[in-house]
């Protein structure tokens, strides 16, 4: 697709990986690898891949819009949706529309592979940048923070990217009675699709721990803190308990907080809630494809989140 007879926006495909690396340097002047983006959007376990779409001026990338396909289910249906992640443009091709261009051009390749809708965490940013584009409003997360009282150490381990150390003390399979129990609530409801799948998925570009304490299995990530991903408790009495010997690790490992962030109708934040005050979180943005589709029949989780 030519657009205003100078841009070139198209799908992505596994080429234009090195354009995007080369984007999110110029924008953000950080560093990813390549293979993190390339395993982030290698989707093909869902059978769709590549629901992205990247613009270039001549031959030098501009813009992109990322969207990552998801396969949420409930006790008698599976759908597809889009998680909405990433999106940056290039200072100097700001202000020219391509944002819209390029979320427009993605939302039909979505269409195609009968994508329900387009969700989000919204930052500042992209509230209003999706507001152009016609989005809905859904609910706020919560979120908790148990705090840690230990040496930081965990912070230094991170910003010298040592984090692989968590594997000698957090084992990273997730065995099938764990995953039964961290998807047995919420049945009624449409919850990301979470199986063995999923979870290879999600190691192939980042490492997740399952930790199972007592009747509670809690799955996770470390990066300076513990953030929880998604976790079952039998009962609030039982995730205390529990939290207290979590809290235990975290603290010989100086971890110095345990961060929650679930949907304000779940179990998980009930629980929760009996231990610690909640916290706004993001707000949940959203553009629906079908018009039966509503979100008060969905539970989301941290674990939804594209860098979880």
């Amino acid at each position: 697709m030519i657009y205003k007879e100078i841009y070139r926006i198209k799908r992505v495909d596994q080429t234009d990986f090195p354009a995007i690396k080369e984007l999110f340097w110029k924008v953000f002047n950080k560093k990813v690898s390549l293979s993190y983006l390339q395993h982030k959007y290698d989707t093909s376990y869902l059978g769709i891949n590549y629901i992205c779409s990247i613009a270039y001026y001549d031959n030098i990338p501009v813009a992109f819009y990322g969207a990552i396909p998801q396969k949420f289910k409930n006790d008698t249906e599976e759908i597809f949706v889009a998680h909405a992640c990433d999106s940056y443009t290039l200072a100097d091709h700001q202000r020219k529309g391509l944002h819209y261009e390029l979320a427009k051009f993605a939302y039909k390749i979505m269409c195609e592979h009968n994508i329900k809708y387009v969700y989000a965490f919204h930052s500042e940013n992209t509230y209003y940048s999706t507001k152009k584009l016609g989005w809905k409003e859904h609910e706020r997360l919560q979120r908790f923070h148990i705090k840690v009282s230990t040496v930081p150490i965990g912070k230094v381990l991170n910003k010298l990217r040592w984090t692989n150390v968590y594997n000698l003390f957090f084992k990273q399979s997730v065995s099938p009675k764990a995953i039964q129990k961290l998807t047995s609530e919420h049945l009624e409801k449409f919850r990301l699709q979470f199986d063995d799948d999923f979870i290879r998925y999600k190691n192939s570009f980042k490492n997740h721990y399952c930790v199972e304490i007592d009747d509670c299995v809690f799955w996770l990530k470390i990066q300076a803190i513990i953030h929880v991903g998604l976790f079952y408790a039998p009962s609030a009495e039982t995730l205390e308990k529990a939290l207290k010997k979590l809290k235990r690790k975290a603290f010989f490992l100086g971890i110095t907080q345990l961060l929650f962030q679930v949907d304000k109708n779940s179990i998980m934040a009930a629980q929760l809630s009996t231990i610690t005050k909640p916290k706004e979180s993001w707000l949940v943005g959203y553009l629906d494809f079908d018009p039966t589709i509503n979100l008060k029949e969905f539970i989301f989780t941290y674990s939804d989140l594209d860098t979880f």
